[in-house]
């Protein structure tokens, strides 16, 4: 066996992987991550899409007596939903479990805290309250973590949006379809609310995180 061509080793390359080993990041970590969820955002975005679309255009009677064609296109369609969101939710789950996004409502860093007190820190992170000096550390700690339960909440999240289209393309009754439609684009008011959130804990965090 011929010995492996060296002459292209980019040592820059693999000064990332030695800090990826320790645990660290590099600087790629960002471009690979936001690589990652575009794929993934496309792929539930374009199966939720079409499984919308064809719940609206497919032909409702109330008796179940559909035509052999279209029974064969909502079964496939439904499979095809409900496979995208096991695999989405199930995998999802799994990473944001072993990663630590996946955070139980009673390790919170703010469970110990009031109401009020939640909704200051909240404030806070938001910039709509001064930072407390004296507790800043925790604040900053609320804002890195939720940072990563938003990612961990996503895949659950993106299941939910595709079981509801796929019951909205098997029924063939058309007032829980649209009901069905309903509840699953609410989904997407979610999802551009876990956007917002996610974009005000990193902007806190790079004005108030030690590098």
């Amino acid at each position: 066996m011929p010995p492996a061509d060296t002459t292209h080793v980019d040592p820059d390359r693999w000064t990332a992987a030695a800090r990826l080993a320790e645990g660290l990041t590099d600087d790629g970590t960002l471009r690979r991550r936001t690589r990652v969820l575009v794929w993934v955002g496309t792929l539930v975005l374009l199966s939720w899409a079409a499984g919308v679309g064809l719940a609206l255009i497919l032909p409702t009677t109330g008796h179940g007596d559909q035509t052999g064609d279209t029974s064969t296109v909502r079964l496939l369609v439904q499979v095809a939903l409900l496979a995208v969101g096991f695999i989405v939710g199930g995998v999802g789950f799994a990473w944001a479990y072993r990663t630590g996004h996946y955070i139980t409502r009673w390790r919170f860093v703010s469970s110990p805290l009031s109401r009020a007190e939640k909704r200051s820190v909240q404030r806070q992170i938001a910039d709509k309250e001064p930072l407390d000096a004296e507790h800043a550390d925790i604040v900053t700690a609320v804002a890195a973590q939720s940072r990563r339960a938003t990612l961990g909440m996503a895949p659950i999240y993106a299941a939910m949006m595709l079981f509801a289209a796929s019951t909205a393309v098997s029924t063939d009754v058309l007032y829980l379809r649209l009901l069905e439609v309903a509840v699953s684009a609410c989904f997407i008011a979610v999802f551009v609310q876990l956007a917002v959130m996610y974009r005000r804990a990193g902007r806190f965090l790079a004005a108030h995180q030690p590098s």
